[in-house]
């Protein structure tokens, strides 16, 4: 069984999203920063700038003429979707590979991981929420504790899944019996060691159960309810995916129509499409 200090080496091993993809996340709650503050941070990261620059030229975006500095790509695009951008490119190599202990095939998590951030997204601008990206960052992220326990749910996977037959407990329940950690935890550790904001950890370690967050409920349900409409439109479905079940009062205390999801649902395939052109993945 893993040992908090296996779980912080094993954290310790992640490849680090960077952390300037922190520093773009802290512009957008200070009002005193502005797009040239966003470029300077990204002209310090050269692997990025490349990354956001490719992206930014790429047709998903059809800019007119070439962007050839960060600044033109913030006054195109906007800080918001730039900042998404960062947090994209910072994260992609995390999800590489596959995940056995949780059923996942090659590019099933990263796949499950846009989903996603793309649906969280949606679902913060039909609630009005100014920081989208917050929002887009959690739910990118709410897996990635997935990453780091994955060797150990391989080995103890029988443990876990008889728990989840017989007791008819959520798959995170039964990780913290046989393991003593569950995804989310770590999914928070990880967020935590990342320097990443206090409000993306609580999602992170909440967002499977966010009738108990205190500080990010409406943000822990959103990412909830995105999680919940990857699993309906059967998106990088894993071992675990069965056992949960979405809450019914999440979903009442979000207010959101039918006609609202529904519409989320339908434009959907084309978000995804253009974000899997982006990095090349099908």
């Amino acid at each position: 069984m893993p040992t908090i200090e296996s779980i912080i080496d094993e954290i310790d091993h992640l490849r680090p999203v960077s952390d300037i993809a922190g520093k773009v996340m802290t512009l957008l709650d200070d009002p005193d920063c502005g797009m040239s503050d966003l470029s300077e941070i990204i002209r310090h990261d050269p692997a990025l700038t490349t990354n956001v620059l490719k992206l930014a030229n790429s047709a998903y975006f059809g800019l007119p003429g070439k962007i050839y500095d960060a600044k033109q790509a913030v006054v195109y695009l906007g800080m918001t979707q730039v900042v998404d951008l960062v947090i994209l490119v910072s994260c992609s190599e995390s999800y590489n590979g596959s995940h056995a202990g949780y059923g996942l095939s090659t590019g099933e998590l990263w796949k499950s991981a846009v989903s996603g951030a793309i649906l969280a997204n949606d679902l913060a601008e039909i609630k009005g929420l100014k920081q989208t990206s917050l929002l887009f960052t959690g739910a990118l992220l709410r897996d990635i504790g997935k990453v780091v326990l994955d060797q150990y749910v391989k080995s103890a996977i029988e443990p876990i899944m008889s728990r989840v037959k017989s007791q008819a407990m959520a798959f995170t329940e039964a990780e913290r019996q046989v393991l003593g950690f569950d995804h989310s935890q770590v999914g928070a550790m990880v967020a935590k060691n990342w320097h990443f904001p206090v409000s993306l950890q609580c999602i992170l370690r909440y967002y499977h159960r966010p009738l108990e967050a205190k500080g990010c409920f409406l943000e822990a349900s959103i990412v909830h309810m995105a999680d919940a409409l990857c699993r309906k439109m059967e998106i990088g479905l894993g071992v675990d995916d069965p056992s949960y079940t979405e809450d019914n009062r999440v979903g009442r205390s979000l207010g959101l129509q039918v006609s609202q999801i529904q519409g989320i649902i339908d434009g959907f395939g084309r978000k995804l499409d253009g974000v899997n052109a982006l990095f090349s993945i099908g």
